[in-house]
């Protein structure tokens, strides 16, 4: 019965348990209906659709026609989206495109900073495309700041890794820093190889948005080599290309480029008319750079409000899931503490009855043998009242003598100097021992009847406070012999380790 209530309350435990743990586990789901299965967006669908992306392609639009105040404000904004997402590309990419823009401000040392802290995010990602991109850029921020040896190191660095894991537009823009930085160093016949292997890539990935600036170094370096048809050939094509496509930074320094090779030539009534149209064109950009700043603005704001307000439904939502969950979590805590203090009224009840029970076995146990005793002592009285008649008729022999002056002596000199070798010293050591503590053998027997005659024997001598030698000397028997009994003795008193036997049996 105990083995079975046992079982029960663990299994009401279990079920308690489990029951508390999945109500809190509810606590994370926002809504309570069923699940439906998910599939993981690509990184190409979280570009397109998240707020950090958008805010990101602003940013571009921005950098791209010159208004790096509006391109500084999306970048961070964008940083700011991605930010819950610790080192995702994300948030790295516009803190390199960030970083673009500090360049182009001449701002070179928070450019430099900035980017190489994306650099070591990218070679923790492992991603070898955006490593080598890191690089390349890192080395044009090392270029404008004069830093030579470092920027030969990390665009060549660029170079090799998207050489093997790049695409065609990714091993462009790095054959174009290689160029960067030989122009840097004024080494301009050997950049213009670098600039054909970035065009021939350009126009065979079909990404065509950075063509114009591949023109604009091309016009650049003949420039400098003094080719004065060629420069104006690439230069002129670089302006109509960032004309077509609105990348007025581009155009305006290609316009600066034609004004210059036209006054190196001569030719000053082109250089005037130039330099006219890039006056005009700063103009209408400075005109348009408000105008796309407070569209930014609009943008930005709409985009924050509709974030606050999507967060704030979540947050109503996974507030009221909290709260139902947290009232079911109370309910089932409640009935598992009522569960358990029935149990344990029940187990108490159970024990209490258990208890009782022992008791009468044991009371039953002493009445019976009570009356085994008195059987005894009926049986002794006879027969001694024979041996009084028979002694008035013969003499007592030397061993009757010998036991009667044995059970007369008193006290527990007698115990104290006794030797148990036979029978006869047994019963004499019990007559003495039952004369000095009357009752103690009828109790020990009553708790513990499984005793052996000789473990009774060593239980009685541990009592009278006798050691292990004195112990073997009163038995007969060696040391060794004492100890295995003692162990023995041990064992049959279920005795733990750390309870010592002699203060047990002294004690009991």
């Amino acid at each position: 019965m105990h083995a079975f209530s046992s079982t029960k309350y663990r299994l009401a435990c279990t079920i308690c348990i489990g029951s508390i743990l999945l109500s809190l586990l509810c606590c994370d789901s926002p809504t309570s209906s069923p699940s439906k299965p998910t599939v993981e967006p690509s990184y190409a669908e979280v570009l397109e659709t998240s707020a950090a992306a958008r805010l990101n392609n602003l940013g571009d639009s921005s950098r791209s026609v010159g208004n790096y105040p509006a391109a500084i404000s999306f970048y961070q904004q964008s940083m700011d989206s991605a930010a819950v997402y610790a080192d995702s590309f994300p948030y790295y990419d516009s803190m390199l495109d960030l970083a673009c823009v500090y360049d182009r401000l001449s701002e070179l040392d928070k450019a430099i900073q900035i980017g190489e802290v994306v650099v070591a995010a990218y070679i923790r990602s492992q991603d070898s495309s955006r490593i080598g991109r890191g690089y390349s850029t890192l080395s044009a921020f090392y270029g404008r700041a004069n830093r030579i040896d470092k920027q030969i190191i990390t665009a060549k660095k660029g170079l090799e890794i998207i050489k093997q894991h790049g695409d065609l537009i990714e091993c462009c823009a790095a054959y174009n820093q290689i160029a960067f930085t030989y122009t840097d160093q004024k080494r301009w016949a050997e950049a213009l190889p670098m600039l054909d292997s970035a065009l021939i890539l350009m126009q065979a990935s079909k990404v065509l948005d950075q063509l114009s600036s591949i023109y604009l170094n091309f016009g650049n370096c003949y420039r400098n080599l003094q080719n004065w048809d060629k420069a104006k050939f690439y230069l002129q094509k670089s302006a109509d290309l960032a004309d077509s496509l609105n990348q007025t930074h581009i155009k305006s320094v290609a316009t600066l480029r034609l004004s210059q090779v036209a006054e190196a030539q001569g030719d000053y009534s082109s250089a005037l008319l130039l330099f006219k149209q890039l006056a005009a064109l700063k103009d209408s950009v400075l005109n348009k750079e408000k105008m796309e700043h407070l569209q930014a603005l609009e943008v930005n704001y709409q985009t924050r409000e509709k974030e606050l307000l999507i967060s704030s439904l979540q947050m109503e939502r996974q507030a009221a899931s909290a709260r139902r969950n947290l009232v079911f979590a109370l309910a089932f805590l409640a009935l598992a503490i009522l569960g358990f203090w029935l149990f344990q009224v029940r187990q108490n009840l159970y024990n209490s009855r258990q208890t009782l029970k022992k008791y009468q076995q044991e009371f039953k146990a002493f009445i019976a043998l009570l009356h085994s005793k008195n059987t005894q002592l009926t049986e002794l009285e006879n027969v001694l009242h024979k041996k009084n008649r028979n002694t008035t008729l013969q003499p007592k022999s030397s061993e009757e003598d010998t036991l009667e002056m044995d059970l007369s002596a008193d006290g527990l000199e007698g115990l104290f100097n006794s030797r148990i070798l036979t029978f006869q010293d047994w019963e004499t050591f019990k007559y003495r021992f039952e004369l000095a503590y009357p009752g103690y053998l009828l109790h020990m027997r009553t708790t513990h009847p499984d005793l052996s005659g000789a473990e009774e024997r060593l239980f009685l001598l541990i009592k009278l406070g006798f050691n292990s030698q004195e112990i073997a000397d009163t038995l007969g028997i060696s040391a060794n012999g004492v100890k295995k009994g003692r162990q023995r003795l041990r064992k049959r008193l279920n005795l733990r380790t750390e309870e010592d036997l002699d203060r047990s049996i002294m004690a009991f």
